[in-house]
């Protein structure tokens, strides 16, 4: 899941690129003496509008299908098909029967695919196979343009109700909207619905008005309302993955994961990234995958230091005297009262689905 937000953010910045540049290119061809070269800045600005409108929507679409193709498919590895949410198993039934009817598989979004795939893995689902492969065409099909209604609708099918109102609350979300409006305290019961639903209406009418009506010479954005843009599809994009990954975390790592609660009478210090816990039954390093849940979204990272009465530690195990606590330092804010949650070092996990690969465990012994 993590590459697919890595792509994301890779198209974004280039989106930034073109944003910033168009200014100054400007500014730049306007000054030129050839009347041609003039003439071509009107010509030049109308189609930087199109081509943002259709690469911005384009990227965001791309983002979300895959999400929640890629959750699907984890939820597929956990749990029998039979056990699947109903939602998703009318979704992939029906989809699929639908990629059959049309007749276009092996075209467009369905290359790559053949019939007997389909077919196939439709009838390994429904006879109950124990290793499956559901059609991922078919779980991400939608009809509508992705407003905010669609979203819900894509990520309700996979089991995530209402995510459009949870990313309200999320951090990235917040913080975006604090520093669009310039707010010092954020809102106490996150962005309004509204918010996310106005922007998502006006993206997917740009882009529309580019597909089906041309290049318009009016209502053109301007640098800083595209930038404005970029900025609101990197929240709401970072918000809905953070969502998708605490719902991973809780399903595919609860049994396993090691509790470490907070001290009550200390910290969290450093504006909750240093937060002291209770000694623990397990191991644990510096470099260690942790995470927190806060409502239904995710923070993660990795411990950074581990701190004994003041004496710094490249691991700690049970077995030391920390009647104090452990100090562990963090890459992320975890809230007061939050319980920190570890990866055991011993499964040495390697999910970089979420996390970065980074073999940074400190030797054992």
């Amino acid at each position: 899941m993590r590459s697919i937000l890595d792509e994301l953010t890779s198209e974004l910045e280039e989106l930034k690129a073109l944003v910033e540049s168009i200014s100054p290119v400007n500014q730049a061809l306007a000054r030129h003496h050839d009347s041609l070269v003039s003439n071509y800045v009107s010509v030049r600005r109308r189609f930087d509008d199109a081509a943002f409108a259709v690469a911005l929507y384009a990227s965001f679409e791309k983002f979300i299908e895959s999400l929640v193709a890629a959750f699907a498919q984890l939820e597929a590895r956990r749990l029998e098909y039979i056990a699947l949410p109903e939602k998703l198993k009318t979704r992939h039934f029906s989809g699929t029967l639908e990629m059959l009817r049309r007749g276009r598989i092996g075209e467009g979004r369905y290359v790559g695919l053949t019939e007997l795939d389909v077919v196939r893995n439709l009838f390994e689902c429904l006879n109950g196979a124990k290793s499956y492969r559901l059609n991922e065409a078919a779980v991400v099909a939608h009809d509508q343009n992705l407003r905010a209604g669609e979203i819900d609708a894509l990520f309700a099918a996979v089991g995530i109700e209402k995510i459009c109102d949870l990313a309200c609350r999320a951090d990235a979300m917040v913080a975006w909207f604090c520093a669009e409006k310039g707010l010092e305290v954020p809102p106490q019961d996150g962005v309004q619905r509204t918010v996310i639903e106005g922007r998502l209406v006006d993206i997917v009418e740009r882009r529309n008005q580019v597909a089906h009506r041309g290049v318009s010479p009016v209502n053109l954005l301007g640098p800083d309302d595209m930038a404005v843009e970029v900025g609101f599809v990197e929240a709401l994009s970072r918000a809905i993955f953070s969502l998708v990954v605490g719902t991973y975390l809780k399903a595919h790592h609860a049994a396993t994961a090691i509790q470490l609660r907070q001290r009550e009478q200390d910290g969290p210090y450093k504006g909750g990234t240093i937060v002291v816990v209770e000694k623990p039954t397990c191991r644990l390093v510096v470099g260690q995958r942790v995470y927190v849940l806060v409502g239904t979204c995710a923070r993660w990272g990795r411990i950074q230091s581990l701190k004994v009465d003041d004496a710094e530690f490249q691991a700690v195990d049970g077995g030391v005297a920390a009647e104090n606590g452990i100090g562990v330092g963090l890459d992320f804010k975890c809230p007061k009262g939050a319980v920190l949650v570890a990866l055991p070092v011993k499964d040495d996990v390697k999910d970089d689905l979420v996390w970065s690969p980074q073999p940074c465990f400190a030797p054992s012994g």
